[in-house]
């Protein structure tokens, strides 16, 4: 009773430490106040401090040197069953204390709450392996579920030196941290597929170990599956054999140390097709070819991408090639790429030597043209080889490192790839306008998250990976970029490559990088820009900045789409294109950005409808444009083919009770588990103010026991975050008002005469307001 007593002080004492570090740093920054450079680089020390991860590891006194897994997946019980063995280097020699009676360290790692540790053993050079006392302590009351368990294990040594444990575990599909997606969400329709799901801190979720990305380690593994599946992980395939008669061993080794949350596994009935051979270096002054490059996929995509998908596959060597010639040499060895199926939580994850994507991002309609959304998201995935892989972020708050960074140059090599800079400038606007919509939905308590780096020692480290940070991050480089030049950024970002190669990193150490490139010691206003970006919750960002003649395209083709009166089923994507093409005068290719354009049209008619206050009138309006833009793009016959497509329709069809969408929609979130489709499905009351009383709703009225485990947790998980953060707004101390335009809504309000159609054009007008190019237009809320 007195040791429980005693684990519960522990973990006690360690929420305080955390929540008693935010003292050292105001919460906010103040841009009023003159900063001196000793009180700067105590502003950076204060942060570097309070930004601590959420793990239990005592990293003072131990700290991982090598890992390996030995695991059987038995993937008809959707099971795991092995053991994970680490050398660990203990730091302090605790002899000293022992001799005052003080209690030795007891080794501590996370461990998940759906995980059975049913051994623990020490390796002695005397007697080899033995057994060694261990208990598991959970708290399922903790606020924060990745910090709900731990394993502790008695002192495994006293004096400082290196030891080897091994841990025994079993898990279920329960476990968070593993996703095993139901046949009826795959292509196949036969088998599971197994992918593991670990950032930011859930590695924890299927290896107990020290969780968190401040520490990188090297590691091998030994995966026994049944010779029906294939294995692939984040490290190189050293060897594959029999082991029974049904059942064959892969062996992967990753000798580039990397952090728990990239320790990967996949597991399905995958075939593959090599789309680049062995790299050799060569001297002819070419320089070496870019590594080699495999697809992974389910029987029937790769049926599809082999008749009809080689431009599809072709870009993805091409983002390597734009890739390695902006950072330097790909360090991963080989690029395998995993076409995951409909029922991936994400569109993509940037694991070293294994990236997935999801194959829900495909245009399967058009397989032979441009694929605008999957280069996009290759660039992105990619550019995480080395930013996030290769120099990490060290805690949850310093995630904009990883994703702000990678968002901004993703911009840089999309320009690259199509040779324009439509490719850029538009996802530049695209991430302007979305930021300027997200950071609406976060006030009162929630306001945190609009700083780059949040304080989350309260919160689940999921919460430092929002658009925000995406976003916000991108943008504050193109700040950069526009005050200095796009070169002079990627000096920097080169120089950050360079100097802290393979390390953890935090906002303090990129900072340095900042002040050694501009000479930010002088007190220049710069500098105090900087800290504005890094630590104010608003700004002011003018659209001037990020001009694109093609985002502005979407907007005239918004205004065409929804100021057309013709009533006919007979429009298709190329006549509007045409048309559109001719309005403005420019026949530059439209083609390969339509399907882009139409998704921006679709997020400006949700932003509009949401903006502003439905009457019946204005509410018949909208239903009835929404029919004819089914009628125009048969977007309800897009469930199979392109899935994003009709995410993207759904959230505004859903507003509006669309009969063909409603019907359809149950069955496609059966069909597919992508987080962005459950936010489309929460997303679609048409003000923001109703989403909690929508979620209430959605809560008490639907059944999420039909779905699979993992989709009702999140459905469950999503619809309590939209209680708890879509609340009446509550002013915070410290953060500006509140000063968006809405013009919109005075505009749409004077109409008391005229037909149902021409309230389109009042609502387009207005719409313009709000994004699309417009001299001036600011960030409120930034």
């Amino acid at each position: 009773m007195i040791r429980d007593v005693m684990i519960v002080l522990f973990l006690m004492n360690c929420l305080f430490k955390l929540k008693a570090s935010a003292a050292n740093r105001d919460h906010f920054f103040d841009p009023s106040v003159e900063m001196t450079s000793e009180e700067r680089n105590e502003r950076l020390e204060a942060m570097r401090v309070e930004h601590r991860d959420h793990t239990y590891a005592q990293l003072d006194v131990y700290r991982t040197l090598r890992m390996h897994l030995n695991l059987t997946v038995d993937m008809e019980e959707r099971t795991l069953d092995g053991y994970v063995q680490f050398q660990f280097v203990k730091l302090q020699d605790t002899r000293v204390i022992s001799l005052f009676g003080q209690e030795s360290p007891n080794l501590i790692l996370d461990m998940g709450d759906s995980m059975t540790v049913y051994d623990v053993e020490l390796y002695s050079a005397w007697n080899g392996w033995e057994k060694h006392s261990f208990r598991s302590v959970c708290n399922e009351e903790h606020p924060i579920s990745v910090l709900r368990c731990m394993l502790e294990i008695r002192e495994p040594m006293q004096a400082a030196g290196v030891f080897l444990i091994r841990v025994y575990y079993r898990l279920t599909e329960e476990t968070s941290a593993l996703h095993f997606v139901p046949p009826y969400q795959t292509h196949n329709k036969n088998n599971y597929f197994l992918v593991s799901t670990t950032q930011p801190s859930n590695a924890r979720g299927w290896i107990p170990c020290q969780d968190t990305p401040a520490i990188k380690f090297p590691y091998t593994s030994s995966i026994r599956v049944k010779s029906t599946f294939h294995v692939l992980m984040s490290g190189l395939l050293q060897d594959i054999n029999l082991d029974g008669e049904a059942w064959t061993r892969s062996d992967f080794e990753q000798a580039i140390p990397v952090p728990p949350y990239l320790i990967a596994i996949t597991v399905a009935d995958l075939v593959s097709v090599d789309i680049r051979g062995v790299r050799m270096d060569v001297d002819d002054g070419v320089g070496p070819a870019v590594p080699p490059i495999r697809v992974w996929a389910e029987r029937t995509v790769m049926h599809d991408l082999g008749v009809r998908g080689s431009p599809l596959l072709d870009s993805i060597t091409a983002m390597m090639e734009h890739s390695e010639a902006r950072f330097g040499r790909y360090v991963w060895g080989r690029y395998d790429v995993v076409l995951c199926p409909p029922g991936y939580e994400y569109r993509g994850m940037e694991y070293p030597a294994m990236n997935l994507y999801s194959s829900s991002i495909i245009d399967f309609d058009n397989l032979a043209g441009p694929q605008f959304m999957f280069t996009q998201l290759a660039a992105h995935e990619m550019v995480h080889s080395w930013f996030g892989n290769m120099v990490t972020p060290k805690y949850a708050s310093d995630a904009w490192l990883s994703e702000g960074i990678t968002s901004y140059m993703e911009m840089q090599i999309m320009s690259d790839w199509y040779n324009d800079t439509f490719a850029g400038d538009y996802i530049k606007t695209s991430k302007f306008t979305d930021l300027k919509s997200h950071l609406g939905g976060y006030t009162g308590a929630s306001a945190k998250y609009k700083i780059l780096t949040p304080y989350l020692h309260d919160d689940h480290p999921f919460h430092g990976f929002t658009f925000i940070h995406y976003n916000k991050g991108a943008l504050f480089l193109e700040y950069l970029a526009n005050i200095t030049s796009p070169e002079e950024v990627q000096e920097g970002l080169t120089t950050y490559l360079e100097r802290y190669k393979y390390s953890s990193v935090d906002t303090a150490d990129f900072t340095h990088i900042l002040y050694d490139k501009y000479d930010l010691d002088s007190g220049n206003k710069m500098e105090k820009d900087v800290f504005v970006w890094l630590e104010r919750p608003q700004t002011k960002v003018p659209l001037s900045l990020f001009p694109s003649e093609l985002y502005d395209r979407g907007n005239e083709l918004y205004k065409v789409l929804t100021r057309n009166k013709k009533r006919t089923t007979e429009y298709n994507m190329k006549d509007v294109a045409e048309a559109y093409n001719k309005k403005t005068g420019k026949l530059a290719p439209i083609a390969k950005y339509m399907r882009a354009l139409l998704i921006q049209v679709l997020q400006k008619m949700k932003s509009t409808s949401n903006r502003v206050t439905m009457t019946e009138k204005r509410t018949k309006h909208w239903k009835a444009l929404v029919n004819r833009l089914d009628k125009l793009f048969k977007f309800t016959d897009k469930t199979v083919t392109d899935p994003s497509l009709f995410t993207v329709w759904s959230a505004l069809a859903l507003s509006f009770n669309h009969t063909a969408t409603v019907s359809k929609y149950p069955d496609f979130l059966m069909e597919n588990g992508r987080l962005e489709i459950l936010f489309s499905l929460l997303d679609a009351p048409a003000n923001t103010s109703m989403r909690g009383e929508f979620a209430h709703m959605f809560k008490t009225k639907y059944d999420v026991s039909r779905y699979p485990g993992y989709l009702a947790r999140l459905l469950g998980y999503y619809v309590e975050y939209f209680i708890q953060f879509y609340q009446p707004e509550v002013a915070v101390e410290g953060e500006d008002e509140m000063s968006g335009s809405y013009e919109e809504e005075e505009a749409i309000e004077d109409m008391d005469t005229g037909d149902v159609a021409d309230a389109a054009d009042a609502d387009a007008d207005a719409a313009d307001a709000d994004a699309g190019g417009m001299e001036g237009n600011e960030i409120e809320g930034m």
